[in-house]
């Protein structure tokens, strides 16, 4: 394999940012600074799309390799050549169907940022077997969705478990600093109508674990996604239903099912919200959810960002994220952990990508597990990922004090100091 990594989609939204990323090419990126090209010098690796035009003005000065989505000759020439292609094409149903097909068959690694949990999942259907035989890590969701909660929850249990023996019961995630939506994020959530995802015979698409890790016994109340809003007295903050919980809460299950942190472990991923009145528009909006007829209106008006479009060079600079993780243990052992960086839909998002892709380039040897399958961030990459994204500006942190304070308190002292830098920006 000549090449060492291939970005596919590279001139989508954040796929730019990725580009940007991986040259240190701050005037693209305002969240956070880049201290240098994350390229180490000997990378070889190369921009893909469809549009040849699109890709030269990316002045990369990489190899470009044109190809559409739908030509599987040219995607199986390209993806030969790779130790690692990195996914920024989606909807990945639509666009990159071909490419992970492609790469179990030749043990070419793959990463992305879909949140498409059902495509995950019958991909893995169709290919799992390919991708063990061939040695092909086939790794979905390595961008906000879902490293922070994946990897930030493998670094509550592995914190915990240093202290105490005992299996893992629960992880809540309180989620704070989610900006704006791109046109292609828009895109994939409307690409159920126009690509449904064919799943086995009597797999539901919605099931709360449908990539794994369903408890024994089944699916209990507390795995249900949070759709009220309530006020936390502990954390003293407004709580209201996350967005995004439906991808992250099953792509740790799954983490749970390869990692075994505990046989009644739960998890539950939920929005600290800034007052009632937020909280309550969160629960409105996850109890009647925006029609995609109205979506797709909003767009044509030009109200939504359309494919290519995204938060604005202003929103960005001024946007972060926290994640505050509280895991318990069956002993009743408790710690908070936190989370945190830039801008996470897509600046973040780009950087959580491409150092996952780049973890199986340079340090597959140190990787959790680098033999192939259908895998999660934390039961392939793990530690080594953590490592890497924490030296490159997403901090992971145990959350601690002088004097000892239940798990909950340190976590209200994080959401207060989160609020207070964020508002200096």
């Amino acid at each position: 394999k000549d090449l060492d990594l291939v970005l596919w989609g590279a001139t989508g939204f954040t796929g730019k940012l990725a580009v940007a990323y991986l040259l240190g090419d701050q005037s693209s990126i305002y969240s956070f600074k880049c201290s240098g090209p994350a390229a180490p010098s000997g990378l070889k690796w190369a921009v893909c799309g469809r549009n040849k035009q699109k890709l030269e003005s990316l002045n990369a000065g990489v190899e470009i390799i044109v190809c559409d989505a739908d030509d599987k000759v040219g995607i199986e020439k390209f993806v030969k050549r790779a130790k690692v292609v990195a996914g920024f094409a989606g909807p990945f149903v639509k666009y990159s169907d071909f490419v992970v097909e492609a790469c179990c068959n030749h043990g070419t690694h793959w990463v992305d940022i879909t949140g498409e949990v059902a495509w995950s999942r019958w991909c893995s259907d169709r290919w799992n077997h390919k991708a063990i035989a061939n040695g092909a890590c086939i790794v979905n969701h390595c961008g906000y969705d879902s490293i922070p909660s994946d990897l930030g929850t493998l670094f509550a249990v592995n914190t915990l478990r240093s202290r105490v023996s005992s299996p893992i019961r629960s992880v809540i995630n309180y989620q704070i600093g989610l900006g704006g939506f791109s046109g292609g994020s828009l895109q994939t959530g409307l690409a159920g109508e126009t690509h449904p995802v064919n799943l086995s015979n009597g797999v539901d698409p919605d099931d709360l674990f449908l990539v794994g890790g369903e408890p024994r016994g089944g699916p209990r109340e507390e795995d249900r996604y949070l759709t009220n809003a309530y006020f936390d007295s502990e954390l003293g903050e407004w709580i209201g239903p996350f967005g995004m919980a439906n991808i992250n809460s099953r792509v740790v299950r799954r983490s749970n099912m390869l990692l075994e942190y505990g046989q009644q472990f739960g998890y539950r991923e939920v929005q600290v919200c800034l007052n009632e009145k937020q909280a309550r528009k969160a629960e409105a909006l996850a109890l009647q959810p925006t029609p995609p007829e109205v979506l797709k209106k909003l767009i044509e008006a030009g109200k939504l960002p359309k494919p290519g479009e995204g938060p604005s060079p202003s929103l960005r600079s001024k946007s972060r994220f926290l994640s505050l993780i509280v895991a318990t243990n069956e002993a009743g052992n408790s710690v908070a952990v936190t989370v945190n960086g830039g801008e996470c839909g897509y600046e973040e998002t780009a950087k959580m990508c491409v150092e996952a892709a780049l973890s199986l380039v340079y340090e597959s040897s140190t990787c959790a597990n680098s033999k192939g399958g259908f895998l999660t961030p934390s039961s392939c990459m793990g530690t080594t990922l953590i490592n890497r994204l924490h030296l490159t500006g997403i901090k992971f942190s145990v959350l601690s004090d002088p004097e000892p304070k239940p798990a909950k308190e340190l976590g209200r002292d994080a959401i207060l100091a989160f609020r207070q830098q964020v508002a200096k920006l």
